[in-house]
């Protein structure tokens, strides 16, 4: 997951607010540099999706 400026098209926009605890959690880390965790082992977050929260996060 990477932060981005740009939201493509096709991608799913996501808000922080509707994701499980698990995907807000794995956000939060990644926010803070500190999560090693796959985001693809995450139900709610698919590749190409975009997130938003304190930036807009894309799900690679």
């Amino acid at each position: 997951m990477n932060r981005t400026d740009t939201v493509p098209e096709s991608a799913r926009v996501r808000h922080f607010d509707e994701l499980d605890d698990s995907a807000q959690q794995y956000l939060v880390h990644v926010a803070e540099g500190v999560s090693s965790r796959d985001p693809t082992n995450l139900s709610e977050l698919n590749e190409g999706d975009v997130v938003v929260f304190t930036d807009y996060y894309h799900v690679q």
